[in-house]
């Protein structure tokens, strides 16, 4: 008896299950090693070797993505800029693994690498903000929806930047202008990560926006670091690396998804005729 086949609608849910769970397992996983670290010490020793591995997991798929659906047309550019920011990314986490562990010295504040991290907003936001356009329909309930949300972060970001400027040493600026420039650019890019997460599509869109997912988690890393960069209170556990590895592995997560399902391979499809 030949079996009946599955609707597409049954495989692409079974699919979104499986990645999450997966996604859920792997970020356990690479987090337990920090968590289960005897100090804070050897927390940030970890992190700081752990960030680059799944920054360059993400770059990686970022880069076949190009490789395969090429620059042209709305997807291409977008994901093509997304891999730029990436590659910046991993360049500073790289910088960073190499102040701390390679040389042995504490990272200062701010570093080389926070110029590439800075240098990686241009083209984040670009990219996120055309993929928003393609994931959400604009209407009377999403801008109001906008609005709301917009408001929401412009009332955040300004209390987060209030009390850093509260407890910060005023005597050197830069890093607190740094350090304020973070949640601010985050907050920007949050919007239309908020946005397309509401009103997320279906089926090979995915119920849930990977990619998006991973910038809420990078603003609230850097709202963080960032406090405890300049204040100086680090508490038992090094909780920025934590949501530093969830960002990187949800937008490797998307970029997996849209890898397998959203680029068209002429290659696989004419495999599948000749057999």
């Amino acid at each position: 008896m030949t079996k009946v086949a599955e609707k597409p609608a049954v495989v692409i849910k079974n699919a979104q299950i499986k990645l999450i769970v997966g996604f859920v397992v792997v970020t356990l996983a690479v987090n337990s090693i920090i968590l289960l670290a005897p100090d804070i010490e050897m927390q940030n020793y970890f992190g700081n070797i752990l960030r680059p591995l799944v920054a360059a997991v993400a770059s990686g798929l970022a880069l076949i993505v190009v490789y395969r659906q090429k620059v042209s047309g709305i997807f291409g550019r977008s994901y093509a800029f997304l891999a730029g920011g990436l590659v910046l990314y991993l360049v500073a986490e790289i910088l960073w693994a190499y102040y701390s562990i390679g040389l042995g010295i504490e990272v200062p504040f701010p570093s080389l690498a926070d110029a590439f991290w800075l240098a990686a907003y241009a083209p984040f936001g670009y990219g996120l903000f055309s993929l928003s356009r393609l994931y959400t329909k604009h209407g009377k309930s999403k801008m109001k929806a906008l609005a709301v949300m917009s408001l929401s972060v412009a009332a955040f970001s300004s209390y987060y930047v209030l009390q850093l400027i509260s407890v910060s040493d005023l005597t050197d600026p830069i890093p607190l202008a740094i350090s304020i420039t973070y949640p601010i650019l985050d907050g920007i890019l949050l919007v239309p990560a908020l946005l397309v997460i509401v009103s997320s599509g279906k089926g090979y869109l995915t119920s849930i926006p990977w990619i998006f997912v991973s910038w809420i988690f990078t603003a609230i890393a850097d709202s963080i670091f960032g406090f405890t960069a300049v204040t100086s209170i680090a508490g038992d556990i090094s909780v920025w690396n934590l949501f530093y590895n969830a960002a990187y592995l949800s937008m490797a997560t998307g970029l997996f998804w849209h890898n397998r399902y959203m680029i068209f391979d002429s290659k696989r499809v004419n495999a599948a005729h000749v057999s």
